[in-house]
């Protein structure tokens, strides 16, 4: 009669089964924390996305953009402005290696006809320096008895002069015509070039010498 009830579990049985029960809470408790992902997991995926975010591509413009350059210019952009303004606005394209190896061979032939041009300047400054020389170019004009000139010398007469004495033929508009209302000497500018200015002494002497 005051044995242990036959139904009622023993020791041994009743730590089994609170072993169990502990082990299962335990599980339970963490099992929340393993749906979660630590932020060093999710880092890489941050800075993923960063970098495509970041992107940038080159694009050729087809007409001015404000702030960014002028049209045939190569220019560097974030990938999204170049997609969502630029090409959706029609204003560039994509530089893809067709495209780039054109604007090289463009801006090759650019640079030989720039250099081309500046040794033409420089062969027509040494005409002109072998005709005129220390001499000058010799202009005959009307003048008073004082000297004074009937009219002035132009740009356009000293343009046609030089095409005819030195086979170089100058734009008027490039002429800087010095000041001269007497006979006398000056020397005009004769720009040939943006980079190349001659100098050509102008002598202007009486009509009937």
């Amino acid at each position: 009669a005051g044995g242990t009830p036959q139904n009622f579990p023993t020791m041994p049985t009743m730590r089994l089964l609170l072993l169990s029960l502990l082990s299962s809470a335990f599980s339970l408790h963490l099992s929340p924390a393993s749906f979660r992902r630590p932020l060093t997991e999710r880092a890489p995926t941050i800075v993923a996305l960063a970098a495509k975010k970041a992107k940038t591509v080159q694009v050729v413009l087809a007409s001015k953009v404000s702030g960014l350059g002028k049209e045939g210019e190569l220019v560097t952009v974030k990938a999204a402005y170049a997609q969502n303004f630029i090409i959706a606005k029609g204003l560039g394209a994509i530089a893809t290696k067709e495209v780039l190896a054109r604007i090289a061979a463009d801006e090759a032939q650019r640079s030989a006809d720039a250099a081309a041009a500046k040794q033409a300047a420089a062969d027509a400054e040494a005409a002109m320096g072998t005709v005129f020389g220390g001499q000058g170019l010799f202009i005959k004009k009307k003048v008073g008895p004082d000297g004074a000139l009937f009219g002035s010398v132009t740009a356009s007469e000293i343009a046609e002069m030089i095409e005819q004495r030195a086979g170089v033929k100058v734009d008027k508009r490039h002429i800087e015509v010095p000041q001269l209302s007497h006979v006398g000497t000056a020397v005009a500018d004769v720009q040939l070039h943006k980079e190349i200015t001659a100098k050509l002494k102008i002598c202007v002497v009486p009509a009937t010498m």
